[in-house]
């Protein structure tokens, strides 16, 4: 059984999951496997899975449900549900772990804890020209400045910081590309609240819930980066969604409660305990 569950969505970007997947061939934390949580792809990229299904070290599964718009909150439960490790760890299929990524959650995150970190956004003009070797070699870990160094250590110090001191429930800040949680305090929340149909606040809400549920927040943002892949690296395959609400009345509504009610376990399912 793998320590550590990484947990990501893709949808019709394979060129952007091999990144991602050759990313986590250079992590210098090996104990893991990989769930690819597929919002609805096709063909293409079940492909780019069972490459890696062959080829890599770490163990790499693959859920999948059908395309019927952005459901991130209900593939990623799916994916949580096949994972076996203590630590999950949530990401993106188009973003690229850096090196020391896993090794810092897996570090950082114990029993009833949960972990923010950092993302690097890759311009679209490197992004059309980034191959395989050079996701192999590190080059996009070279692709971060000073200036980027510096916001990450003001939100990291300051606004995470003095929210988490201050008792903000709206703090660490969270990117639900780079979240890790240990599995038991996930289950207890009843994980991602599949209520979130389209875009936006399903990664808050978690977040949120957590914080009510007494989970021990930690700010990774100077520590675990990912870098996330221009939609340029997959021109052709991206296809329109079906158009969604941002969740935000949800999001707003009062008395939000701790454990969701559509969820990871769902009532009389008999699946309530973690593995």
């Amino acid at each position: 059984m793998p320590a550590v569950s990484v947990v990501f969505p893709t949808f019709d970007q394979p060129q952007a999951l091999a990144f991602a997947l050759l990313g986590y061939q250079r992590q210098s934390f090996t104990d893991f496997e990989v769930v690819v949580a597929d919002d609805g792809s096709d063909e293409a990229t079940r492909a780019v899975i069972e490459e890696f299904r062959r080829t890599s070290a770490f163990p790499v599964k693959h859920v999948w449900q059908e395309n019927r718009g952005f459901r991130k909150p209900r593939i990623v439960n799916e994916g949580v549900r096949a994972s076996e490790g203590r630590l999950l760890v949530f990401s993106d299929g188009d973003c690229i772990p850096h090196r020391d990524f896993l090794r810092a959650h897996a570090e950082a995150v114990g029993p009833g804890a949960f972990a923010t970190g950092a993302s690097v956004v890759l311009g679209a003009e490197y992004c059309r020209t980034l191959t395989r070797e050079a996701v192999r070699a590190g080059d996009y870990e070279r692709q971060v400045g000073w200036g980027t160094r510096l916001a990450f250590l003001w939100t990291h110090a300051v606004r995470n910081g003095l929210g988490v001191l201050f008792g903000k429930t709206g703090r660490p800040k969270i990117l639900g590309r780079n979240v890790s949680v240990d599995r038991e305090v996930f289950y207890a929340i009843n994980g991602f609240d599949e209520n979130y149909d389209g875009f936006g606040k399903e990664d808050s809400d978690l977040r949120n819930r957590l914080r009510r549920h007494g989970a021990r927040p930690v700010s990774l943002w100077t520590r675990a980066w990912v870098y996330h892949v221009d939609d340029s690296a997959d021109p052709v395959r991206r296809v329109p969604r079906i158009p969604r609400t941002t969740n935000l009345e949800y999001y707003r509504r009062p008395d939000t409660p701790v454990r969701c009610e559509n969820g990871l376990v769902k009532e009389g399912s008999g699946a309530g305990a973690p593995k």
